[in-house]
């Protein structure tokens, strides 16, 4: 930018903010007036109250601001988990490629990147080696241990095998051992 430019937009600044300035003291001008006009005690009640009209205005706006916030947290957070537990639907129904295409967008769009990386390298694995290969079910139970973690669920003490193991059923039990203990 030249300097001739800047000097302008300087100025152009100026312009409005001194264009402000006379409108607001127009305003407090027109407000006075009004007041003027009023009994002293009136007057004075009525900018007590015109006070209190604006600050409980300015704390309903911050609490509402504030409100809006927790909520969106909130519902980000709700997706998440619907999507996640959509995560868990699909790779139980041995990943349908019609599930599958559908999870892709979700996550695209709800997923953190620690989990969708989890879940590109899965549906690599799954590819390559089949759904029910012992690798793709070891990365399966990894998605699923990071997933845990962008829920905040405290993943310690627990392995993606085990995490695994709840999400797919073992393909050697039979579903009359399902209960039983008997595997």
């Amino acid at each position: 930018m030249s300097i001739s430019s800047k000097f302008l937009g300087l100025l152009l600044g100026l312009a409005l903010i001194a264009v402000l300035g006379w409108a607001a003291y127009l305003g407090l001008e027109y407000v006075g007036a009004l007041f003027t006009t009023l009994d002293a005690q009136v007057a004075k009640v009525t900018a007590i109250g015109s006070g209190v009209v604006l600050a409980a205005a300015a704390i309903v706006a911050s609490a509402v601001r504030k409100g809006g916030a927790k909520n969106e947290g909130a519902r980000v957070r709700e997706h998440k988990l619907g999507v996640y537990q959509f995560f868990v639907e699909c790779w139980q129904d041995q990943a349908a490629p019609h599930k599958l295409q559908a999870l892709d967008r979700l996550l695209a769009l709800h997923g953190g990147a620690p989990v969708i990386k989890a879940h590109m390298a899965l549906r690599a694995i799954a590819r390559e080696k089949g759904v029910r290969h012992a690798d793709t079910l070891s990365q399966l139970g990894g998605a699923l241990l990071e997933i845990r973690k962008e829920l905040g669920t405290s993943a310690q003490g627990i392995t993606g095998m085990q995490l695994q193991q709840l999400v797919v059923a073992d393909p050697a039990a039979s579903p009359a051992h399902a209960g039983s203990g008997n595997r």
